[in-house]
């Protein structure tokens, strides 16, 4: 779970601090950035949502189109960086979902503690028994 948080803290520090989501953008830009003409080409987007993990090249293509405001054929820092803290939010937002999901999951699994006050013959009576005789079978 301390991963977890770490990361959501991780995320959540980037998105208020400018100078942070900057340097994040332009890594992913320099670390893509073939050509080193410091804008992101189609194929070279391509790329980046590839090691992102998305495939769809229908999709890219669409995307890309969005992206490239200016309609020069590549993205450019400012471009990519608005695309970017999008996707950082959705990210975040997912993260704290599964963490809210893992915390609802490990309240429900911890075992109460049995007062010591009560008997156990007390717990016994006041629970309905089941017995498979009140069914019938319905095979012929």
């Amino acid at each position: 779970m301390k991963t977890l948080d770490n990361k959501i803290a991780m995320l959540e520090e980037m998105i208020g601090d400018p100078d942070k989501l900057n340097k994040a953008v332009y890594d992913v830009i320099t670390g893509s950035d073939m050509n080193n003409d410091e804008c992101l080409s189609k194929a070279e987007f391509q790329k980046v949502l590839q090691d992102f993990g998305i495939g769809d090249f229908d999709a890219i293509e669409d995307l890309f189109e969005s992206l490239d405001r200016d309609g020069n054929g590549s993205i450019n820092f400012k471009e990519f960086r608005h695309f970017f803290r999008a996707q950082t939010r959705i990210k975040l937002q997912h993260m704290k979902e599964l963490k809210a999901m893992k915390d609802r999951t490990k309240v429900k699994n911890q075992i109460p503690v049995e007062d010591s006050s009560s008997s156990s013959s007390d717990d016994e009576k006041k629970k309905p028994k089941f017995s498979f005789k009140k069914w019938k079978s319905t095979r012929n």
